[in-house]
């Protein structure tokens, strides 16, 4: 089963992993410990933060900090990019005080001020996949030395302070979320009341509803259409079953309306998205 949190393995001696991936899938609502920066090399993604959606072109690079719940959806037929994720507790060694800074970085949020920082963190991405593909000898060195250089760029430009407090209540709504994002992974399939969500944290509906909005940046109902959209996308380009056995498969119960939210989530039907699936080697 999917859950919100997701395990990324840095390496602590080093405090950062790079990953020169091939995304075939959407990445569900899910959040790291790490801070991840998501650099697109082909294709392109639209990644949903805190309730805004974020359009990813190629050479665009965003940053999702440590503990903020993220979802992305990749274009057809493959989008590929650097995923790095960079562990702040790791980092202590060089700032003490780096886990009380709050870093955002995208093109949607840029301000003219930060064009040149933005520009800087570009070319040290650009440079690092040049490093990847020849990977001479001295590639750890030289690709660590421009983690820690991109790193620089997000404190001096990108970063603002907020008081440790706001950290640890942070950290202990995500263990509440992720317990209600788990028991929507196990009853997506079914009807799933809003009531019987608030009753699995101990609260009443009205307080959970105001407590899911504020730390997701959408109602509870708008991420369970989000799971089940998910699941289907998914099923659709690995499945061979029909598009409405597909459906009944994933609790959908209101054809009409799923309709008119897939083609809004994904920019095409189900049947188109089923014959990309098919005409599409990669897949």
């Amino acid at each position: 089963m999917e859950t919100i949190f997701k395990e990324t393995n840095v390496p602590s001696e080093l405090g950062f992993q790079i990953e020169f991936v091939t995304m075939k899938y959407n990445s569900p609502p899910h959040w790291h410990r790490e801070m991840e920066i998501l650099y697109i090399l082909n294709g392109s993604a639209i990644l949903t933060m805190k309730g805004e959606a974020y359009h990813i072109n190629p050479l665009d690079l965003i940053v999702m900090d440590s503990s903020v719940i993220h979802e992305v959806v990749y274009e057809l037929p493959q989008t590929m990019g650097i995923c790095i994720h960079i562990s702040k507790t790791a980092l202590r060694r060089y700032l003490p005080d780096i886990e009380l800074l709050q870093i955002t970085c995208s093109t949607k949020t840029l301000h003219p001020r930060q064009q040149d920082g933005y520009n800087q963190l570009c070319e040290y991405l650009k440079d690092l996949t040049e490093l990847y593909f020849v990977q001479k000898t001295s590639y750890p060195f030289s690709s660590s030395a421009l983690i820690l250089s991109a790193m620089a760029v997000l404190v001096d430009d990108f970063s603002i302070p907020f008081p440790d407090t706001v950290a640890a209540s942070g950290n202990s709504q995500l263990s509440r979320i992720e317990q209600i994002f788990q028991y929507v992974e196990q009853h997506y399939q079914e009807s799933i009341e809003l009531q019987e969500a608030a009753d699995e944290l101990g609260l009443n509906k009205e307080y959970f509803c105001r407590f899911f909005k504020k730390n997701t940046g959408m109602s509870f109902l708008q991420y369970v259409s989000h799971v089940r959209l998910n699941h289907i996308y998914q099923d659709i380009l690995y499945k061979d079953e029909s598009i409405q056995e597909i459906l009944e498969q994933n609790g959908i119960f209101n054809n009409k309306m799923f309709y008119k939210q897939f083609k809004e989530t994904f920019h095409c039907t189900p049947r188109e998205l089923k014959k990309l699936s098919r005409n599409n080697p990669y897949l």
